[in-house]
């Protein structure tokens, strides 16, 4: 009889790890939250946010490594799709929608009227990737070359890149452009934009929007560039934050969001010019 390790392949451990990266990012958080809280030490705790953020940002790289391994070295994968499903909730789901819960709750200090809708959006984005993540294995069997709504880790990738663009704005750009508060705590004055955020990007992951597969090509180089951009910008805030290097991280972050909204709104015409309109919905 097979032990459970060597039913796995060189695919499944990537998977593996790409789930224990989603652990630590949560892992991380929680000492990120319990320093501000605390007041102890703002500055170390802002280290753990960005660190959280960088596990986030390797899982969705590892993600995007472990299926072209798996079609090259592992001949079968017994353990493959399970570990896929329970890694992608972790990384793609809970870990963003508690680091965006975490870093705009204002731990306690905001009145319910903004708590509870925030919390509200972040359980959506929770049930929204399971969803997502359960229709992917319904439909593998099927090999579409285009995602039926957007894929986890692009949700993961929106909420990142959003997070950081919010949180690094107030000193990057100086004074707070919208000025708003519930209740006590700072917060950056474009932290509002989370909610709507959260609400659409979990409604892509369960809509019936197509979105091609990139394999190859220059759409394939912008995937791998939009994840550059926002190791740069993650790596630049742990290095250590000033203004100058706040309004470069701004702008990565920028960027890397117009890219993940160019894909989201192109992505539908590409498919229909690439493999025409789906000719039996019910199929789907």
């Amino acid at each position: 009889m097979k032990t459970t390790f060597r039913l796995m392949g060189i695919a499944d451990w990537i998977t593996l790890g790409n789930g224990l990266l989603g652990t630590l990012s949560i892992l991380f958080l929680i000492l990120a939250f319990d320093g501000f809280a605390s007041k102890d030490d703002s500055h170390l705790s802002e280290i753990y946010i960005w660190l959280a953020m960088l596990f986030i940002l390797l899982s969705v790289i590892g993600d995007a490594i472990d299926g072209p391994i798996a079609r090259r070295y592992s001949k079968r994968r017994h353990l493959g799709s399970y570990l896929d499903l329970m890694s992608d909730s972790i990384s793609f789901g809970v870990a963003p929608a508690l680091l965006v819960f975490g870093m705009f709750s204002r731990w306690g200090e905001a009145a319910p009227f903004w708590t509870i809708p925030l919390a509200t959006a972040c359980c959506w984005i929770v049930v929204c990737a399971m969803l997502r993540l359960a229709r992917f294995q319904y439909e593998s069997d099927n090999e579409y070359p285009w995602f039926h709504g957007l894929a986890s880790p692009g949700n993961a990738l929106i909420l990142v890149a959003l997070s950081g663009l919010v949180w690094v704005q107030p000193e990057a750009l100086g004074p707070d452009l919208i000025e708003w508060r519930y209740g006590e705590g700072d917060h950056p004055a474009l932290d509002w934009v989370l909610l709507p955020g959260c609400l659409v990007s979990g409604y892509l992951m369960i809509s019936d929007r197509r979105l091609p597969k990139y394999k190859s090509g220059w759409k394939l180089k912008m995937m791998y560039l939009l994840m550059l951009l926002l190791l740069i910008a993650i790596a630049i805030q742990i290095s250590g934050s000033s203004r100058t290097s706040s309004l470069v991280s701004f702008s990565l972050f920028s960027i890397s969001l117009i890219i993940i909204l160019i894909h989201v709104v192109i992505g539908p015409s590409l498919c229909e010019k690439e493999w025409g309109p789906i000719q039996d919905e019910s199929n789907v």
